[in-house]
């Protein structure tokens, strides 16, 4: 459930090793530091090439460090075809194949051409760690202070699903609830001082799960936010309600928000979340951790995770977890659940249906709907949207629905009420 954008300082390389880390966990943190032969996983130390004293070293500009262990602490595997000079890591349903000396490689079936062909130095077998990250959905942060590479992965659990459940009260008015005295569950190994961001792949319902970060100004998005509107997150049934800010129940609500890493239309980013809970429980705590880092020029680990019940489409929550890596804390640190919900508004999870909770009458997709999705009208100085361009005068364009609702914009009570 991952996809990954990778930060380098250098172009990543990993090499093979006979060593096999023990079974995989859920979350792996896997760190290697240049010229030093052990490895840390999950906090615990370990040879990367037992027996042969290998280290990662940089050379010519290029990382290059033990593979085997890194893929096995994963939970996946690697063969080496000697007739055909051939490397097959597989995770999973996944695999990777490269060859020796050659810029193709494939992902499951699907040809790719690597920016550094794999390569056999001192007999270990070099391969190029951004397309092997990328295909396996890992994450990769390198700390140039201190010549660190970092391999992640995380997901959200059985046990810490338990846990947040059993600790969120019910909704009881207030947009979000302090979670574990307000101290993020962030691991010690997990706090990571490179740039890096992971977002994980669709569960088999198409749901997101965990979102994860260290976010600095080096990822931090330089140019303006686009339009969102293709990506139709699950338990998209969306309606419009008087009571609601801004008119529509459901915005597609970034889990990390664009303004911390510049995600857009990222699939795995984006869930079906309540105006209420996008912009009065989630978007206070975005603001902070952008107003610290542009005050300060420190990262913070962050981490989002949507809680789905079940086979729900909808989530009920999510919770929400920084941490400022600089100053051990002392600038931000949270633990918040926000919920969910629309004040005045039902909602079945199960579907994303919802109805106005005080009359009790089922309200089902409008008939304009669909062409909301596909664009609707404004003026550049209207405070309303129309779904009837010639409606809003000569001077109407098209814009997305959630460019509209951005802008502050309210329906048309002529055309699009």
């Amino acid at each position: 459930m991952k996809k990954i954008k990778m930060i380098f300082i250098t172009t990543v390389i990993f090499a093979l090793s006979i060593f096999a880390v023990s079974a995989a966990e859920a979350d792996v943190v896997v760190s290697l530091q240049i010229d030093n032969p052990i490895m840390e996983v999950n906090g615990g130390q370990a040879e990367i090439d037992p027996g042969r004293g290998t280290s990662p070293v940089v050379i010519n500009n290029r990382t290059l460090v033990p593979i085997r262990a890194i893929i096995e602490a994963f939970g996946g595997s690697v063969t080496w075809q000697d007739s055909t000079q051939t490397v097959v890591l597989a995770m999973g349903s996944d695999t990777v194949s490269l060859v020796i000396d050659s810029e193709v490689a494939y992902f499951n079936s699907e040809l790719h051409t690597l920016d550094a062909a794999p390569q056999i130095i001192n007999e270990r077998t070099m391969l190029p760690i951004r397309f092997v990250a990328e295909s396996f959905n890992l994450g990769v942060a390198w700390d140039g202070s201190t010549q660190t590479v970092y391999v992640i992965s995380n997901t959200l659990d059985d046990s810490e699903y338990s846990y947040i459940t059993g600790s969120v009260p019910e909704y009881s008015g207030k947009p979000y609830v302090q979670i574990n005295n307000n101290m993020p569950l962030f691991k010690d190994y997990e706090i990571i001082n490179g740039s890096f961001e992971y977002y994980s792949t669709l569960d088999e319902l198409g749901r997101c799960d965990v979102c994860m970060a260290s976010v600095a100004e080096d990822i931090m998005p330089t140019e303006e936010r686009s339009s969102i509107s293709s990506v139709t997150p699950t338990g998209w049934i969306n309606n419009s309600y008087d009571s609601v800010d801004g008119g529509y129940l459901y915005n597609r609500c970034h889990l990390i928000g664009f303004q911390l890493t510049g995600e857009n239309a990222n699939e795995r980013n984006l869930i079906t979340g309540t105006r209420y809970l996008n912009v009065d429980a989630m978007l206070p705590f975005e603001n902070m951790v952008d107003d610290y880092i542009e005050q300060t020029g420190n990262r913070v680990m962050y981490r989002v995770t949507p809680v789905f019940e079940n086979e729900n489409l909808v989530a009920d929550g999510v919770l929400m977890e920084a941490y400022s890596v600089e100053d051990n804390g002392s600038g931000i640190s949270f633990c918040v659940y926000c919920y969910n919900v629309q004040p005045g508004i039902y909602i079945d999870y199960a579907t994303g249906a919802n109805s106005d909770m005080y009359t009790d009458v089922a309200v089902v997709e409008s008939p304009y709907e669909t062409a909301i999705q596909s664009g609707i009208y404004r003026t550049p100085t209207g405070k309303k949207y129309h779904l009837d361009p010639d409606c809003g005068g000569k001077n109407s364009y098209e814009v997305s629905l959630d460019d509209a609702l951005s802008a502050g914009l309210t329906p048309c009570k002529k055309c699009a009420s």
